[in-house]
């Protein structure tokens, strides 16, 4: 195969997943997943403004050969909040355990991955690099939450937005002499920035809701 003819094929490739990323990047779910982020984020740094709590908004970190894409990282003197936030409406039911729970809007009812199980692998990622850096001290925290408030939640799972707000500002998070700077700089250089591997990870349906 010529030269020539092979720099096509590689060029047409390049369009073709640019289209996907770009068709992928401005659907309906993935508008509300990032207003759903936006507002969380928002709320997050509002809450941490007196405890100068530092934060990562949609951290791709490392996971194996792969990528674990993390909503929010929190760092403060409490140690890491990993918060995982889900911008979906509707009716959400079936048990906190499960691995997958039922999500109704309107007459359609389809299955998703329980957010709970989702974030667990976040924590798990993020406890793993802590003990890889030598911070295998430093405690960590997980939540889910959902932002939209026309949402149903039926299942016993995660919090709505007015609950996180209580959780943050209760003793949920007590002081463990963490420096918080610290760990900010730490997870802001685990990061992955390469946007062929953050590509690729649009592609796990978990994280499409």
């Amino acid at each position: 195969m010529e030269t020539k003819t092979i720099l096509i094929i590689i060029a047409a490739l390049i369009v073709l997943l640019f289209v996907v990323s770009f068709l992928t990047y401005f659907s309906k779910g993935k508008r509300k997943g990032r207003s759903a982020e936006r507002k969380v984020a928002g709320v997050i740094k509002k809450l941490g403004k007196n405890d100068k709590v530092k934060v990562l908004n949609n951290a791709f970190l490392p996971l194996y050969r792969k990528t674990c894409e993390i909503d929010h990282l929190v760092f403060g003197r409490f140690g890491v909040l990993v918060v995982e936030t889900k911008g979906i409406s509707g009716t959400l039911s079936g048990k906190s355990g499960s691995k997958y729970l039922k999500h109704s809007i309107g007459e359609k009812t389809h299955k998703l991955y329980n957010p709970e199980l989702q974030n667990k692998t976040h924590i798990d990622n993020v406890t793993h690099h802590l003990k890889k850096g030598g911070y295998e001290n430093v405690p960590v925290n997980g939540v889910v939450v959902f932002a939209d408030n026309d949402l149903r939640l039926e299942a016993n799972v995660g919090m709505k937005l007015d609950q996180f707000k209580d959780y943050f500002n209760s003793n949920n998070l007590p002081d463990a002499g963490c420096n918080q700077d610290i760990l900010y700089e730490y997870f802001d250089k685990l990061r992955v920035r390469n946007p062929i591997r953050k590509f690729f990870h649009r592609f796990n349906k978990k994280d499409w809701d």
